[in-house]
């Protein structure tokens, strides 16, 4: 039976708040006071899911007024389910305190209940365990405390909010359940900051808005980011869209830029389910106990403004996955739209050069003798630089189960095939892309991606998916299977078996083919001869190549991207 007594309540709270105010607290007291919270509070259940790669299981902490733990159920009640992401980076711990002090006080304090009326409130406590039980001293070598901190690769050394795509970590893994089953309305994730010196402690990316739906896009810039501003402020603790310089320099002065959070950070695949999304980014070099304060602030203040604008944020995230369904071309690969501006006041410091002590070279620094409150440009608006027409199917095989079982988890529809058949579909070849000189996350990432497309009749066999459109998370699906889409699968490198060629050629056996192939195919010849007048220095193999290449010997297969559609 759960209890609620005044002295385990107050011996709660100083734990939590401790006596040392440069101190985070370690992964297992974390974990250990949630458990304190579930037992003490009716309307507070911890829940445990699947296991991280360091084995350790994820935790999900949700309080709920009217004690209903059934996600499909306080959906159907119209409940504003927001969840809070803590840890994916244990470097940046701010959020771990801030959310346990926030479950105790909304868990625990009757003056909450009403804000809870409308909020369901869902808190991960430590997303990226593996890292938080590598706590030192000194990875984070710009930030201002804790004393000690976790470490922002997980057990595979991975950064998790570059994973949210690939899905390599079982930690991603095990979160994109809890997503899918809890479905959140609102979302935010938290973290600490680089970059420039300023006079705030609490900066915020928000979904960029032109990527969202209209509707919901121009709610959120007119209606729900002013209301979290003002919330902010008049907690006396006012922020700043986080602060991205526009130039390569770290000084604001120049104008900052809205974040672009593509698919493979948490918050922009979040965003793929039309759900408002959000990161606190406290300042790196405030206090610890500052940033702590702070980012607790901004974590009330969203639960407030869901609550005050509930039906709002339920009825604009209602109609854009009514328009989901019924979108006819997709728009992706957004770009900065360097034309549009607003002028935003900007409270920083001054920022001057002086000789290193260290390397005798100019370096920047901020004078913090000399504040600032001025104007300054904001580029918040962005463009879809590519699209296509949304087909009607897309055709997988089953060779890749890899690519199947990601699909599925997302959420995506698909529907095996039962018979060996074949059918005309639209092939895409990659032309052109390029890739990076070193591993990102695990993988060599390929961008700047050109394709080509014709029509084919592909073979179908028993056991083979059809991903039919539309369907409610198909921008999921968009974003993985376009290939040209800076995000998908096969910018990641899981198709990268289909960029090598499997078949050749000995030049003494073909010169007889291709001998005959120029005499029987006009076209094939007079093609070869524009071609050796532009290059004219081709060797004997080269131009056997371009013979061979042009021809029914080669393969169908190399460049083809395995991935077919029907429009």
């Amino acid at each position: 039976m759960k209890i609620k007594i005044t002295f385990i309540l107050l011996l709660f709270s100083n734990v939590i708040c401790g006596q040392n105010i440069n101190r985070s607290l370690p992964y297992e007291e974390v974990i250990r006071q949630y458990k304190i919270l579930d037992s003490l509070s009716l309307k507070s259940k911890l829940f445990t899911y699947e296991k991280t790669d360091c084995g350790e299981p994820l935790h999900l902490f949700v309080i709920s007024q009217n004690e209903i733990f059934n996600p499909q159920i306080l959906h159907e009640k119209k409940k504003c389910i927001l969840f809070i992401n803590n840890g994916i980076h244990p470097g940046e711990p701010d959020g771990i305190d801030a959310s346990l002090k926030l479950a105790n006080n909304l868990s625990t304090n009757p003056i909450y209940n009403r804000l809870l009326e409308n909020v369901v409130v869902c808190i991960i406590p430590v997303f990226n365990i593996d890292g938080a039980l590598e706590r030192n001293c000194c990875s984070r070598a710009n930030q201002n405390g804790p004393e000690e901190y976790g470490f922002r690769g997980n057990a595979k050394n991975l950064d998790l909010n570059r994973d949210f795509i690939k899905a390599d970590a079982s930690n991603t893994r095990s979160l994109i359940n809890i997503l899918r089953l809890w479905n959140p309305d609102v979302f935010i994730d938290t973290h600490v900051s680089d970059g420039a010196d300023y006079q705030y402690t609490m900066t915020l990316i928000s979904t960029q808005h032109n990527k969202l739906n209209t509707i919901q896009g121009d709610f959120m810039k007119q209606k729900l980011n002013p209301a979290l501003f003002e919330r902010m402020k008049e907690k006396n603790d006012e922020m700043i869209p986080y602060v991205q310089t526009i130039n390569e320099e770290e000084i604001p002065d120049s104008g900052i830029v809205g974040f672009l959070e593509t698919p493979r950070f948490l918050s922009g695949y979040m965003a793929l389910y039309n759900t408002y999304s959000f990161l606190s980014e406290s300042h790196m070099l405030k206090p610890f106990d500052q940033r702590v304060k702070s980012t607790y602030n901004i974590l009330l203040s969203l639960i407030e403004v869901s609550s005050e604008k509930k039906d709002d944020i339920i009825d604009t995230r209602n109609k854009a996955n009514d328009a989901t369904l019924k979108m006819k071309n997709y728009f992706f690969n957004w770009k900065l739209d360097k034309t549009k501006k607003e002028a935003i006041h900007f409270k920083g410091f001054s920022a001057a050069y002086k000789k290193s002590d260290v390397t005798g070279a100019t370096r920047l620094y901020y004078d913090r003798e000399k504040p600032y409150d001025k104007l300054i440009s904001f580029y918040d608006d962005y463009y879809p630089s590519d699209s296509i027409k949304i087909p009607k199917y897309f055709f997988i095989s089953q060779a890749w189960n890899e690519i199947i079982e990601r699909l599925e988890k997302s959420g995506v529809k698909l529907i095996k095939i039962e018979n060996d058949s074949s059918a005309s579909m639209t092939a895409t070849y990659i032309t052109d892309y390029e890739t990076v000189k070193e591993p990102y996350e695990g993988h060599y990432l390929h961008y700047n991606v050109k394709t080509r497309t014709e029509n084919q009749t592909i073979k179908i066999k028993k056991g083979d998916y059809l991903l039919l459109m539309p369907q409610p998370n198909m921008r999921y699906a968009l974003e993985t299977l376009i290939p040209r889409a800076v995000d998908s699968y096969f910018c990641w490198g899981f198709f990268d078996s289909f960029l090598q060629q499997k078949e050749w050629f000995s030049s003494y056996v073909y010169e007889e083919v291709a001998a005959d192939l120029l005499l029987k195919d006009k076209n094939l010849k007079n093609e070869f001869e524009k071609w050796k007048l532009i290059n004219p220095n081709e060797d004997e193999y080269s131009q056997l190549n371009y013979i061979f290449q042009h021809s029914p010997n080669f393969e169908k297969t190399y460049c083809r991207y395995p991935i077919f559609s029907c429009y």
